[in-house]
This record gives structure tokens, C-alpha cells and sequence, in this order.
């Protein structure tokens, strides 16, 4: 028996024997008594309601902790996929640049996949000419989907014979929203003959 359950037995008493008390003094005490008593139960009485209502507080707290610690769990379970594809665009397949900055905007041949996190691109430069320039600088993201973020690349070759170069970068995507890839030239200049040219392709795709 707890002791909110005891004081409230022994004020139940405490009244049963006060009943036909009547006036005398040894009423007074047991009525002193037993107010004090009564003052006891209510004091308990708010405790225990103070305790009943933290631990509703507390249980509430447990479960939205519980609730988010599944939800990391649950995202960490996800795995990520690369696939390999080769996506061709005639209007990138040899840059030849120079001074310019134009915007090429390129729809996907074939829908990627719903779950589709990002495309790769590839950025490659045939550089054929020992006293030529070949640079390029070049932001792509997909078409309305800036928040998601930009891949900025920046190539600045100068003399350099008979050689390749060869990257590939990461560009968001968004499933839901449109399925063009645009590339914005920020810089550019070539020098050297034909033989100097960049190339852009979509080469795979991140699926999660």
C-alpha cells in the first residue's frame, strides 16, 4: 500500500471516530489532527498527479526518439547502385570553343529511373597540338533543378602534345522533375587547329 493509499485510510478513520466526538478538548486535538492529515492526503494527491503527468511527458519523448531512431535506420538500410550507360549528344560530342559561352540544353534519350539520384557525365579533351589552348569551363546541373546542385568544371590546358584527359563528375537529379541536362559554358578559348575539342556524354547513372 502506498502512502497516498495509507493517508487516505487513516483520514477515513480519523472521521469515523470524530463522529460523535462532541466538544471536548481531546475532540479539538483529534480535529487539529486530522486537518493536518487531510493537508498530508492533498499534498500527496498533487504529487502523484505531477508524477502521472511527467511520465505521460516522458513516454511521449521515448516514442518520438524511438520513431526517429527507426527512420535513421531505415535510411541508413538504403543502398546505392551504380549503372553504366553510354548517352550520346551530337551538339557536345567535339567542343571547339573559343571566346564563346553558350547554353546547350539536352533532353535524355530514354527516361532514367524514378529513383535515379544523379547522372555522371563525362568530361574528356583531346588535346592534339604542342602550342594550342584548349580550356573550358562549364557548369551543368539538370534543367530546373539548381537547388539540387551544380557540378562546375574547369579545364585549362595550354601546350601539351598528343595527350588525353579524362574525368567524370556527379550531377544531382531529381526524378520528379525534368528529364534535360543543361550545360552553360562559362569560358572558353582554343587555339591550335580542329585536332583540340572536348567532349560531354552522360556515362552512368546513381540509383538509391
Amino acid at each position: 500500500m502506498c502512502m497516498y493509499q495509507v493517508a487516505l485510510f487513516l483520514v477515513a478513520v480519523f472521521q469515523g471516530c470524530l463522529a460523535d466526538c462532541g466538544s471536548s478538548s481531546a475532540c479539538w486535538d483529534d480535529d487539529l489532527r486530522l486537518a493536518k492529515l487531510e493537508a498530508l492526503v492533498e499534498h500527496l494527491q498533487t504529487q502523484v498527479s505531477d508524477l502521472t503527468a511527467a511520465k505521460v511527458k516522458t513516454e511521449a519523448e521515448l516514442k518520438i526518439t524511438q520513431d526517429m531512431a527507426r527512420t535513421a535506420v531505415a535510411g541508413c538500410s538504403k543502398t546505392w547502385t551504380l549503372k553504366r550507360t553510354q548517352i550520346v549528344f551530337p551538339n557536345l560530342e567535339k567542343i571547339a570553343l573559343h571566346q564563346q559561352s553558350p547554353t546547350y540544353v539536352e533532353r535524355m534519350p530514354t527516361p532514367l529511373p524514378n529513383n535515379t539520384r544523379a547522372v555522371i557525365v563525362q568530361v574528356f579533351c583531346n588535346f592534339w597540338n604542342t602550342d594550342g589552348h584548349a580550356y573550358l569551363n562549364v557548369d551543368i546541373h539538370q534543367d530546373g533543378n539548381e537547388e539540387g546542385g551544380v557540378a562546375s568544371v574547369e579545364n585549362t590546358h595550354y601546350r601539351v602534345y598528343a595527350n588525353t584527359f579524362y574525368y567524370e563528375v556527379m550531377v544531382p537529379w531529381n526524378g520528379d522533375l525534368s528529364d534535360r541536362l543543361k550545360f552553360e559554358v562559362k569560358s572558353s578559348y582554343q587555339t591550335g587547329g580542329d585536332r583540340n575539342w572536348y567532349r560531354l556524354r552522360v556515362v552512368g547513372y546513381i540509383l538509391a
